[in-house]
């Protein structure tokens, strides 16, 4: 059931994309809902949309935001058509791949964003803050000079806003000296603010990936029941081989019937092996190994009972390490007859 629901939502997450990548080349007039073709497959798509909508508010059962998004949309699609509002579908496509692993460094970003909000929130009071003194007194100095672009404090925040991003356009200039000693100041002010910003979501974001364990550490390998005989130059040798892989809850790190191409260790989190009995295994234990060793595809199912890292060792990887280390090859050929025995 669950995995016919993830295929479902992928389903409407690509008839999402498509839909956002039509707007976007329908913009410059090609691929437009005026051919017959087009517009049957545009109308398809409503409907789509529509039971995607339904099935959505039966699940959630409460209006959320995503859910709204995705009802104004519609409506408007349906109803009015004022303009094409298709590319907001673009936050529920992030929500649907969510878990998928070229996004969870996004979703750490995001994150982050939420932990620091007050902290990003008081540097950007602190911005708006120098932007209002700054156009101030550049109205003060040149609205006399030029009263088309400076007269008010609200059109000289224009200059303002450029000059603090250092962006400077230069469709508006101050043309007296003090006016050009102030610009120069706000301009040296503006790469200090804006990046105070960027610094606080740099060493935050840095945290949240050395929270992760995003990479391998030499003591997480050795830990590793397996590794534990090994000498210390072998530990560091498979420390250099290890891929890490980050696998979401209910993900399939491999299927039966596959190809086995590498084994598994497990750094954190859970995994469930289907077969007849389904059996869990955690951190330190390992899999995988039984198809490496025998060259048979793998024998059952795995998922990831909860969000997991694993440490991936390929098969040749392994052949040349248990060249080196007969005691490691030992050791998984007596786990892999146990496992065959039970």
């Amino acid at each position: 059931m669950k995995n016919a629901l993830d295929k479902l939502n992928k389903f409407f997450g690509a008839v999402i994309a498509i839909n956002i990548f039509h707007q976007i080349v329908s913009s410059a007039g090609y691929l437009t809902v005026d051919a017959p073709i087009f517009r049957g497959l545009y109308l398809t798509s409503i409907i789509i949309f529509a039971i995607e909508l339904l099935l959505r508010a039966l699940v959630e059962k409460r209006l959320s935001f995503l859910l709204s998004i995705d009802g104004l949309v519609l409506v408007n699609q349906v109803f009015f058509s004022i303009y094409d509002l298709r590319i907001l579908r673009l936050f529920r496509l992030f929500d649907i791949f969510s878990q998928s692993r070229f996004l969870l460094p996004t979703n750490t970003l995001v994150k982050t964003i939420i932990k620091q909000r007050n902290a990003l929130l008081g540097s950007q009071i602190m911005v708006i803050s120098i932007l209002l003194v700054v156009s101030t007194f550049i109205h003060f100095l040149e609205s006399s000079v030029q009263p088309d672009v400076f007269g008010s404090i609200p059109s000289t925040m224009w200059w303002g806003i450029a000059t603090l991003t250092t962006v400077g356009y230069g469709d508006v200039v101050p043309m007296t000296d003090l006016g050009k000693l102030l610009a120069s100041f706000t301009m040296l002010v503006g790469i200090g603010m804006f990046a105070l910003p960027a610094a606080i979501l740099a060493s935050a974001y840095y945290e949240e990936i050395q929270k992760k364990n995003f990479l391998v550490s030499f003591e997480a390998i050795a830990s590793v029941p397996l590794f534990q005989e090994l000498p210390i130059g072998a530990v560091g040798k498979i420390n250099e081989k290890l891929q890490v892989v980050l696998v979401s809850e209910h993900e399939t790190i491999f299927s039966k019937g596959d190809e086995a191409d590498s084994m598994f260790i497990i750094e954190y989190g859970k995994v469930k092996v289907e077969i007849e009995q389904p059996v869990f295994l955690v951190a330190g234990d390992y899999f995988g190994e039984m198809g490496l060793l025998g060259n048979v595809p793998r024998n059952a199912t795995i998922t990831a009972a909860d969000d997991t890292k694993l440490l991936e060792l390929t098969k040749s990887d392994l052949a040349e390490l248990s060249e080196e280390h007969p005691k490691l090859f030992q050791e998984l050929e007596l786990s892999a007859s146990n496992r065959t025995a039970d």
